[in-house]
């Protein structure tokens, strides 16, 4: 069964300029030759698919159970993390 995402982590970048953060943790990451597709369970057992380049990746240290942010604006979701 999915996790309950605090609503602390949740706000955690409260200072960016997009008010839509959703918590969540990385359940699973497929590398390709340049992207990756990351797997990010959100609220109950809900799976959201973002995709990032393989630098993004290695930069942001992402791994499988390390906890997240998705950060969503009208054209993209990206990931926060610490």
């Amino acid at each position: 069964k999915g996790e309950d995402m605090s609503e602390e982590h949740t706000t955690k970048f409260s200072k960016l300029s997009t008010a839509n953060q959703i918590a969540g943790k990385i359940m699973e990451i497929r590398k390709g030759a340049v992207t990756a597709i990351v797997y990010v369970q959100i609220a109950g057992e809900t799976m959201v698919e973002v995709s990032v380049t393989i630098a993004s990746l290695e930069t942001l240290k992402l791994y499988e159970g390390k906890a997240v942010t998705l950060i969503i604006n009208p054209v993209n979701i990206m990931i926060g993390c610490e």
